[in-house]
């Protein structure tokens, strides 16, 4: 068997990390003693760990959950932003380790899925632990990602007109060009990341797959979403919503009520059998009318 890359295995064996760098690293709106399951989650470009928040309250008692806060922003506001796709997947990496001591779920919205599966493609090349579950949302599947309009080359009004249009950023940030040079720091190097980033090569992952979307979603198809089948030997489902692209505060029953069978199948006999899931196949050809613009990706 061929040995993983190295920037797969450097970041799994790294040595874990101290308690102030995991605080850092992650906000836990409702911490847990001693968790039964971990979640962690990637936020969306531009956003933090705060996105997540509500959610906490759904979960089950024994669940933490655990947000990645990038640099540059909420508690690390004066620390450097990572623009390199290498460099942000490392060390997001690299501060997970110490909580991969317990069953962990690993979730991102929009474009922090692409951020969540690359950790799960290259925890499961280096033979690491894998996680219970891995939930994506609002993204494409990594068969038909395809980068042709970039948004972190744009110049900024078109950069913050096109980050208002998916939802989730207030209309008012164009009117202040304060927060406006303020936003598109972050921004664009969130974009960078993710819009450069090149899934690690190699073998499906192993463990199951749980795909979230929105059926007013103008940006990414549903087609588009079936094709992450192809990305695991294992489940995968999608669950459909009444919601746009930005579907955060829609998502959070889904979320909690995934996780919870994550519990169930940890705690009973057999295999998780993620049951009541709407299942598509990657040659599912349902998409909307009107489908997502040409040169769109995950955002």
């Amino acid at each position: 068997m061929n040995s993983p890359p190295s920037h797969v295995s450097s970041a799994v064996q790294a040595a874990p990390g101290d308690p102030v760098a995991v605080r850092r690293w992650f906000g836990r709106p409702r911490p847990v003693a001693e968790p039964a399951l971990r979640l962690v989650c990637f936020p969306h470009v531009g956003a933090g760990g705060a996105a997540f928040n509500a959610w906490a309250e759904l979960l089950p008692t024994d669940v933490e959950l655990c947000a990645v806060r990038f640099p540059g922003r909420e508690n690390r506001l004066r620390e450097p932003l990572l623009d390199e796709p290498g460099e942000a997947v490392e060390a997001a990496l690299s501060a997970l380790r110490p909580l991969l001591d317990r069953p962990f779920v690993l979730l991102g919205h929009c474009s922090g899925s692409v951020l969540a599966y690359e950790c799960a493609r290259r925890l499961h090349l280096a033979g690491g632990p894998a996680p219970a579950l891995v939930v994506v949302s609002s993204a494409e599947g990594p068969a038909v990602r395809r980068i042709t309009d970039p948004l972190h080359l744009l110049d900024r009004r078109e950069l913050m007109e096109r980050v208002v249009a998916y939802g989730g950023t207030a209309p008012q940030v164009l009117a202040d060009p304060d927060l406006m040079a303020i936003a598109e720091r972050v921004l664009r190097a969130d974009y960078r990341v993710v819009e450069r980033l090149e899934y690690s090569p190699g073998p499906p992952i192993a463990a199951p797959l749980a795909v979230i979307g929105g059926r007013q979603d103008r940006f990414v198809a549903q087609s588009a979403l079936a094709a992450w089948a192809a990305e695991t030997t294992a489940a995968c489902s999608v669950h459909l919503l009444d919601a746009p692209h930005y579907l955060l505060r829609e998502a959070g029953p889904v979320v909690a009520e995934l996780v919870a069978e994550v519990l169930a199948g940890l705690r009973g006999p057999g295999p998780m059998g993620l049951t009541g899931m709407t299942e598509l196949t990657a040659g599912t050809t349902d998409a909307p009318a009107d489908g997502p613009p040409d040169g769109e990706a995950t955002r």
